[in-house]
């Protein structure tokens, strides 16, 4: 690798809250700050890389060009996963790659071999031999053994233990030097030593509507509350002293359980006042976090109480104060209950855990106390025998494109196996192609999506001069503390706008809004920030624009008195009013939103399994309590909200049905919700939202408690009916079996039938169901069918999506899905499953793979038996990697990836008139898609020096789950300046990509020969290199061998092509790495890339 190369530890990323309470500042730290393990962050965008970091060291800020930036490349996306060659080199199997090359102090899990208790007792009990409290006691006093041993090793070995786990995850936490960890995965017992990663949190809060909009209060009106149900909060603490949740309401007391700031010692013991805690709503909990992490180190204590609003951080400077509520208003729409009645959650009678493992002082989660949280949830009072395990897991939390390798989604499928419901959001990272968050991606996890409160309104805005730009706007949104009111419109009714910029409290405007609309720009401080300045200057109302192509989303509170009506806009809304003198404009009246999803929320499917997640949704913008302020409640928005919904429904089902799995809680839920939801009416229309946006439907937990039948797909863990992502050349058959189980006490005859989302789908004609008609179960019977789906190639659409320019997407998405719904019913009941397949309409080229020349010349032959044009690339193939051994990628859990280098390739092309040279990478292992695991770095030694002049690397376009987009940027490593000049060239579900650069940025000419070399890393967990390709040399002028003579189309489905290969004179000496030739196969249904190895006459 070359010196310099790794100029920094990446920013590992983290499990974010999922909640959209973060204003941009909010977001930005999170997208460039290293929050730890997955620095548990809740669901604002929680970054994982080593992007930001390696641009912070070189002091780099990428530009973009506007002319160069729009050369975007058409061609799919496409990425890999890889293995580091340093393990097959012979290094110990057991220590991750992400640590080989470790340095100093670091933070380890190493898992041991032997099964935690949550999986053993599932496998004993899935027997039919269930463990007993001693055999289970016996197992954890093994499994502390087995860590008191290694603790000791490790101690001797200079490391420090930080935790051990035992219940959902078998495991022990050390902080220990990084020459230590060879000699400590030596140990017997140990299965992997990984780094320790972390998370983030996500947002939202019980309305009146919300509650009865579900079916809530039709449940209890029956009698049924979640009485005698355990729900654990697995969040940023709970405010036991709030009124809602058990407490008294009173200040005081919150601030002798609390204290008046972040150091009092007071929130580290459990309160002396008799009856603060626990409360008969807040029955147990722990504080896994303390009340410094992660500025400082964990410092575990009793007492779960948040550091609630306005609470000083003792020691910031400026004086800063906590918001740490998200955990409040969670387990408030779970189950609050007032003294008085009034307020109500979803399951109203539930006793609640407050387990925190989220930060106080920011939105970061704990990779080590989300373990030990699970275990806590497992085993709350800590007497080794887990039959007191909750029987309900909440985190509103996750990742961004969830990964199976992640050691919370390991940990949740443990305990969902085990019989605890685990629910968990989805996230809040908008419709971009599987950007669907871990833990949510566990198979038996519930994951869900935001849909609209009842009372959701949008408010388009009307552009009444001048003609050239008038019209109606519909893509905007409101902020709750600064609505905009139906009956006056508040001042935006024939108005002039005024652009004012940044409008920052620190700024100068830059006009006068005295009695005029302001338009300001998203950015650099809170939007109420923004809009109190402009008010106390006299605006009569304010337009804010977002400051790149993001839809616009409803920010939250950040400070501010004079505040009036506000609406959110595109930035291309922004730039039209900003291109004429003067614009006149009105907002116009409301349109409903109810049975919509939030544009926020997040889609699938699932980037490890290819299943419909999320697999449900719920309304995510309730009231619900403030910690720290006694009574007071707020509006709580993003899927953070949405998730407690769920979880509350799940306690209400296992009141009535306290035997039910979690497997029958899940189907439930989804075989009975409403399915006519729609995707962002004030933009598409009536147009119904696809399964892998929100599942089976909104949640309607009244008809699932009544359910009498009751269906689901028992290899996939739900009631969800998932054909993956296949590429099909000519015709797919798929199957999935459907079981159907009769709870009523008589025979029943059901009709099933399957219905696509849209005419539009089914007018293709390309997928065709197989499935019974009628199908007879027997009282309390289980039946099982077969739903068969066969899709004809040549009858789908062409695949428009890519990893580059449409990676993120989700219309694209939406037109190619396929879904709808299996429909069993009876005269007296119907319930429904979603299905999808996301089907990429494919060829299938074959090419030999050797050639020998005669005089100079030969040709290949390529064939193609798909029902699609094979489109072909040729690239000069200078390196290639073997493959690393299956039994050393990652498994579940890992926390961590493997990025496989297969082959690389080079060639020189133009962009308009621009010459630029192109990098074609494959490697072993597909890719969901392309942003994440994988960033390819090449290193170009321009002047032959040994030194690389030039860094070339792939990224999402404004960082972490932001846009969806891969891009490629160029270095310039002797000054650290950068720039974007195109899209990555990749596909979904592939493992090729193309990085584009031009020759003049990179120093090289038409005539240039050069070195480089290819390096592979992980982005998402850890940012360590896994593998490479080194020391290549080429030149365009004199290439070894060239290939030519393909159609520009491909090869014809069905027929057949000629590469014409021919040696050049003095290519042997100036591209001595040049083997042959690279193919890389564009829309494959196999084989996507096919090195031809060319024997010259000079070899013979």
């Amino acid at each position: 690798m070359p010196r310099g190369a790794r100029l920094t530890h990446p920013r590992r990323g983290g499990y974010t809250l999922c909640a959209l309470y973060a204003p941009l500042p909010s977001i930005f730290k999170i997208l460039v700050s290293p929050p730890g393990r997955k620095g548990i962050m809740p669901h604002i965008n929680q970054g994982r890389g080593r992007i930001h970091a390696v641009l912070g060291a070189l002091g780099l800020a990428l530009a973009v060009p506007a002319a160069t930036y729009a050369q975007q490349v058409p061609a799919p996306d496409v990425s890999a996963l890889a293995v580091p060659r340093e393990v097959t080199a012979g290094t110990d199997a057991r220590l991750s790659p992400l640590l080989l090359k470790a340095k100093g102090q670091v933070n380890v899990w190493v898992q041991m071999q032997t099964s935690p208790l949550a999986a053993a007792a599932a496998k004993a009990k899935e027997s039919g031999l269930p463990l007993t409290r001693g055999a289970q006691r016996a197992h954890l006093s093994q499994l502390d053994y087995e860590h008191d041993e290694l603790s000791r090793t490790a101690a001797s070995l200079g490391g420090r233990e930080l935790a051990r786990v035992s219940k959902a995850h078998n495991a022990v936490a050390f902080s220990i030097p990084a020459a230590s960890l060879s000699a400590l995965a030596a140990q017997p017992g140990v299965l992997t030593v990984r780094p320790v990663i972390d998370y983030q949190l996500d947002v939202s809060n019980p309305t009146p509507e919300t509650v009865p909009y579900i079916g809530a209060t039709a449940v209890q009106n029956l009698g049924v509350t979640g009485k005698n149900v355990r729900v654990a909060v697995l969040d940023s603490g709970v405010d036991y002293t709030h009124s809602d949740l058990g407490g008294s309401g009173d200040l005081a007391d919150y601030t002798a359980a609390y204290g008046t700031e972040t150091g009092d010692p007071a929130n580290t013991v459990l309160p002396s006042k008799p009856g603060l805690y626990p409360t008969t709503k807040v029955i147990g909990g722990y504080d896994f976090v303390g009340e410094q992490w992660p500025n400082g180190p964990l410092a575990p204590d009793r007492n779960p109480i948040p550091c609630g609003i306005g609470v000083l951080i003792s020691g910031s400077k400026p004086a800063t104060t906590c918001d740490g509520t998200h955990g409040t208003h969670v387990a408030d729409i779970i189950a609050g209950a007032s003294s008085d009645g009034t307020h109500k959650g979803v399951a109203p009678g539930a006793s609640l855990y407050a387990v925190k493992v989220c930060s106080s002082i920011s939105t970061s989660c704990s990779g080590i106390a989300l373990l030990q949280g699970m275990d806590f949830a497992l085993d709350p009072n800590g007497d080794g025998d887990i039959s007191d395990a909750v029987d309900v897991i909440n985190m509103s939390l996750g990742s961004n494109y969830g990964q199976f390798e992640d050691d919370l989604t390991a940990a949740s499928e443990n305990a969902s196996r085990l019989g605890v419901v685990v629910v968990c959001a989805a996230g809040n990272a908008a419709d971009h192609p599987y950007i669907v968050s871990s833990p949510s991606i566990a198979p038996g996890a519930i994951s869900v999506a935001q849909t609209q409160v009842p009372s959701a309104k949008f408010y388009p805005l009307v552009i009444n001069s001048p003609a050239s730009i008038a019209g109606t706007y519909n893509d905007t949104t409101t902020v709750d503390w600064a609505p905009v009111q139906d009956a006056t419109h508040d001042g935006f009714v024939g108005k002039d706008v005024v652009y004012t910029g940044r409008s920052c409290p620190a700024d100068t405007l830059a006009a006068d809004p005295t009695g005029q609309v302001a338009l300001a720009i998203r950015g650099s401080c809170s939007v109420s920030l923004k809009v109190d300045k402009l008010f106390a200057a006299g605006a009569v109302g304010v337009l804010v624009m977002m400051a790149d192509a993001s839809e616009p989303i409803s920010f939250s509170y950040g400070g501010g008195t004079q505040l009036g009506p506000t609406l959110i806009i595109l930035k291309s809304y922004g730039d039209l009013i900003r291109s004429v003198a003067t614009a006149n404009v009105t907002v116009h009246d409301s349109q409903p939103l109810v049975k919509s999803v939030v544009g926020t929320s997040a889609r699938g499917p699932s980037y490890s399994y290819q299943t419909i997640k999320p697999e449900i949704g719920a309304p995510g913008a309730s009231l619900s309590a403030i910690a720290g302020t006694g009574t007071l409640e707020a509006a709580f928005g993003g899927t953070s909200g949405a998730t407690p919904m769920i979880a509350g429904s799940a306690a209400l089902l296992l009141e009535a049905l306290p035997h039910a799995s979690p497997a029958e809680i899940k189907a439930r839920l989804m075989n009975n919700t409403e399915t006519q939801i729609q995707t962002a009416p004030n933009i598409f229309g009536p147009q119904l939202a696809p399964a892998t946006r929100i599942g089976g439907g909104e949640v309607r937990v009244d008809r699932a408690l009544n359910a009498k039948t009751i269906a689901w797909v028992l290899e996939d863990e739900t009631a969800g009916i998932s054909f993956g992502a296949p590429s099909i050349s000519q015709t797919g058959a798929f199957h999935k079996t459907v079981l159907i189980y009769n709870a009523s006490n008589s025979k029943r005859r059901y009709s099933v039938s399957a219905d696509f989302r849209d005419a539009t789908g089914q007018a293709t004609a390309a997928a065709r169901f197989n499935l019974p008609s009628r199908v007879d179960v027997g009282p309390r019977g289980v039946r099982s069918i077969d739903v068969a789906l066969t899709v004809d190639s040549s009858k789908l659409a062409t695949w428009t999506l890519n990893g580059g320019s449409q990676g993120g997407n989700g219309s694209l998405q939406t037109a190619l899905e396929l879904d709808g719904h299996v429909t069993i019913s009876d005269t007296t009941e119907r319930i429904t499953l979603p299905w999808s397949i996301l089907p990429h309409k494919a060829a299938n080229v074959r090419a030999g793979d050797e050639v020998e020349l005669r005089g100079g010349t030969g040709t290949v032959r390529l064939s193609n038996s798909g029902t699609l044009p094979g489109r072909t690339e040729v690239f000069a193939w200078t390196g290639t990697s073997k493959r690393i051994s299956r039994g050393l990628l990652p498994k579940p859990g890992d926390n961590f990836a493997v990025i496989d280098l297969g082959q690389v390739g080079v060639r020189q092309a133009t962009a308009g008139s621009t010459p630029v040279v192109q990098f074609a990478i494959n490697t072993f292992g597909k890719r969901a898609h392309p942003n994440y695991p994988a960033e390819f770095d090449i290193f170009i030694d321009a002047n032959r020096d040994g030194t690389p002049d030039y860094l070339i690397f792939n990224l999402e376009s404004g960082g972490f789950g932001v846009s969806g987009q891969s891009v490629v940027a160029v270095v310039d490593l002797s000054t650290g300046a950068g720039t974007i000049f195109f899209f990555a060239d990749a596909d979904l579900n592939s493992s090729n990509m193309i990085m584009t650069a031009p020759l003049a940025a990179l120093g090289l000419t038409s005539t240039s020969q050069f070195d480089f070399s290819v390096f592979a890393f992980d982005n998402y967990f850890t940012g360590k290199l896994t593998d490479s390709i080194e020391n290549m040399t080429f030149s365009f002028a004199a290439p070894r061998f060239t290939g030519t003579g393909l159609p520009a189309t491909g090869v014809p489905a069905g027929g057949t092509a000629t590469l014409t290969v021919n040696e050049v004179a003095g290519g042997a000496a100036a591209s001595p790495s040049q083997a042959g030739l690279l193919l890389l196969y564009r829309d494959a249904a196999g084989r996507e890339a096919q090195a031809v190895r060319i024997g010259a006459d000079d070899d013979n």
